[in-house]
């Protein structure tokens, strides 16, 4: 669920009289967690942060957090109404809310910053600054003992690089991208990539034919077929689409272990590139580009 979907969800519920609103209650010291156990029909994959009274008497200030990035919104001190919207100073024509946000981004990259350090070193981030300019702030961090094992591998199995490739068989942008990708295993035999298959719901085959990719056996087969759905993809072929797909149990419970590592860490979109320490970097690349950002881990 991303944020403006969110948003969508919790509007539903922003229709509330003031006086319930107005009803005395107490207002009592509630964990994160309790809160959490109260939302969750409308959190989905987010979850609390923090619980602390508002500007505004009798709502409590909850931050969420969805896809890496932190929120606040308000629940009544019942606890049963839930608002989504901005709380404004009239008297000082501020936003408390939108300042809120503000202060939470900043924190957060202040936190993504030094765990960044910690895990790369200094040496390594600087050089990591300078190949991807402003898109550094888009870099997140993945454990990478939790990335699947259920991937497709592309170049020499024993390269002492590996950059993972969340993926999906039918996504426009990732078919361009793995000509890119084709074009690094040509220049380096150190580097392999291992496609992790991610189909999007809104494309109609991508489902099924990454179904059948995973319940092939044979390696050669499995890429064979991510490539043919790649070309039908660049030339707009839908009946070869939806002749490559086919139904598998098995490829569907792996593609639903693969949703819940995405969703764990926020990736939503394909292709989504996770480098050497585990380093994500969302969007189409150039292969130099993948170069030199596999320069810069080193």
């Amino acid at each position: 669920m991303n944020i403006k979907s969110f948003f969508s969800i919790l509007i539903a519920f922003l229709m509330v009289s003031l006086p319930s609103l107005a009803h005395e209650c107490e207002m009592k010291k509630v964990s994160p967690e309790k809160m959490e156990g109260k939302l969750r029909s409308v959190l989905g994959n987010g979850k609390v942060i923090t619980v602390s009274e508002s500007p505004v008497e009798g709502l409590y200030e909850v931050v969420i957090e969805i896809r890496n990035k932190r929120i606040p919104v308000y629940v009544d001190c019942s606890m049963r109404y839930l608002i989504s919207g901005e709380i404004i100073d009239l008297k000082e024509k501020r936003s408390l809310t939108r300042e809120k946000a503000m202060e939470l981004a900043k924190a957060m990259e202040s936190k993504k910053a030094k765990e960044l350090e910690k895990r790369l070193g200094k040496k390594r981030v600087e050089k990591l600054k300078e190949v991807l300019g402003e898109r550094i702030t888009a870099v997140n961090l993945v454990d990478v003992s939790k990335i699947p094992k259920t991937t497709v591998t592309f170049g020499n199995e024993k390269a002492k690089y590996t950059i993972y490739v969340v993926d999906d068989p039918e996504c426009p942008f990732c078919a361009k991208f793995h000509d890119e990708m084709l074009k690094v295993l040509d220049k380096s035999k150190d580097v392999k990539f291992e496609i992790i298959l991610f189909p999007l719901p809104f494309h109609k085959h991508a489902q099924t034919i990454s179904q059948r990719i995973l319940c092939e056996k044979d390696p050669d087969k499995q890429r064979e077929i991510l490539e043919e759905s790649f070309e039908a993809v660049k030339d707009k072929n839908l009946t070869k689409l939806r002749k490559l797909g086919k139904k598998c149990d098995k490829g569907k419970e792996i593609i639903e272990k693969h949703f819940e590592f995405a969703q764990e860490y926020g990736i939503g979109g394909t292709p989504t590139l996770i480098f050497p320490k585990g380093v994500v970097v969302s969007g189409y690349m150039k292969a130099d580009k993948i170069l030199e950002i596999i320069d810069a881990l080193k």
